[in-house]
C-alpha cells in the first residue's frame, strides 16, 4: 500500500488505504489546492491539499479572512459540517466527505472525498436547462436566512456591523490595487449606506467550472471551500458576470417562483469592486469590469 502526499503519520492512519495518488494538473497558478486522484480500498477519493502559501498571498482569501473572518487552513478540519448543510440545502450532489484536517504544527491541512462521476461544466455546453439548475440550487440556498453573517462554521457577525466591515475591507484591498480615487469613494459611500436584513448561504468563487455535468444536466457541486453567509445580493452582483442576458431571463423566470430579484442600483459599485479586487473571475482592467452589462 501506498502513502498520502504530504500527510503526516497520523493523518495516514485515519484515512482509507491508499494503492495509488495521481497528481491533477492545476487550473490556476495560485491554486488553493493541489489536487491528488487516489486509487483506495474503498474506491476513488479526491486529496485536496490546502496550498497555504497560495491562501495567504490570494486577494481573494484575504479578502474572505478581512470581510467574512475566513481562515481556510485552519478551518478546513471542520468542514464535514459544511458539507452536510449544503447538501441538506442543495439539489445538486455534493461529494461524500470522508475526511479533513485543519493546519496544525507540521501536518498538512487537507480534504478528502469520494470521486462522482461526471464532466466539468465548461462554457460551450451550457444550457437553459444547466441555467435553470443554477437558480435552482442558488433559490433553495437562499432559503435558509440568518440575521448574522460569517463563515458557514460560525455565524456570528452583527449585522450591524456588515456596513462598516465592508467598507474597512474596501480601503484595506484598495491599498493593493490601483483603483481610481473618485470609484472608491462613491464604492465607499454606497457601502456607508447599506441596510441588510439577512443574510443567506453564498458561493463567492461561484464560477460554472465547480460544477459537473452528467450528459448535459447540472448535477454536482464539487467545491465547497468558499461558501458564507453574505448578502444574497452580492451574489446576484456576480451573476451578471457570470451569465448572459438570455441566461439572466432564464434565471430570474425559475428564481422567481420562490424569491423576488432584489434591487442592485444601491449596492452595485461597492460589490463590483469588493469583487474586483478579489479577483473572483480573474479580470485585471478595472473598467472592463465595472462597466460589464446590467442583468437585472
Amino acid at each position: 500500500m501506498g502513502l498520502y502526499p504530504s500527510l503526516s503519520d497520523e493523518q495516514q492512519r485515519s484515512l482509507p488505504k491508499l494503492i495509488k495518488a495521481t497528481a491533477q494538473a492545476a487550473m490556476f497558478e495560485d491554486s488553493t489546492h493541489q489536487l491528488w486522484r487516489c486509487d483506495t480500498v474503498a474506491g476513488e477519493m479526491m486529496l485536496k491539499l490546502c496550498n497555504t502559501e497560495n491562501v495567504r498571498s490570494s486577494s481573494f482569501w484575504q479578502g474572505m479572512a478581512l470581510l467574512f473572518k475566513v481562515d481556510l487552513p485552519r478551518q478546513l478540519g471542520e468542514f464535514s459540517q459544511v458539507y452536510q448543510q449544503i447538501s441538506d440545502l442543495s439539489p445538486l450532489l455534493i461529494p461524500d466527505y470522508i475526511a479533513a484536517s485543519s493546519q496544525r504544527r507540521d501536518d498538512s491541512a487537507f480534504i478528502l472525498n469520494k470521486v462522482v462521476a461526471g464532466t466539468m461544466v465548461t462554457a460551450d455546453v451550457i444550457d437553459n436547462d444547466m441555467v435553470e439548475k443554477l437558480a435552482q440550487h442558488i433559490s433553495q440556498l437562499h432559503q435558509q436566512q440568518q440575521a448574522t453573517y460569517g463563515t458557514l462554521l460560525d455565524v456570528n457577525l452583527s449585522v450591524q456591523n456588515w456596513s462598516q466591515q465592508l467598507q474597512s475591507t474596501l480601503k484595506q484591498l484598495a491599498e493593493d490595487h490601483v483603483i481610481p480615487a473618485e470609484l472608491l469613494m462613491n464604492a465607499l459611500s454606497q457601502a456607508a449606506l447599506l441596510s441588510v436584513d439577512s443574510f443567506v448561504p453564498v458561493m463567492l468563487d461561484l464560477r460554472w467550472d465547480q460544477f459537473l455535468h452528467d450528459e448535459g444536466a447540472l448535477s454536482v457541486l464539487v467545491d465547497l471551500d468558499a461558501f458564507v453567509f453574505a448578502p444574497r445580493e452580492l451574489e446576484f452582483v456576480l451573476l451578471e458576470y457570470l451569465l448572459d442576458q438570455q441566461q439572466a431571463e432564464v434565471f430570474m423566470q425559475q428564481y422567481r417562483q420562490s424569491h423576488t430579484i432584489p434591487d442592485l442600483s444601491i449596492v452595485r459599485t461597492a460589490y463590483r469592486l469588493l469583487l474586483f479586487m478579489m479577483n473572483v473571475l480573474g479580470e485585471h482592467d478595472i473598467d472592463i469590469w465595472m462597466q460589464a452589462p446590467k442583468r437585472w
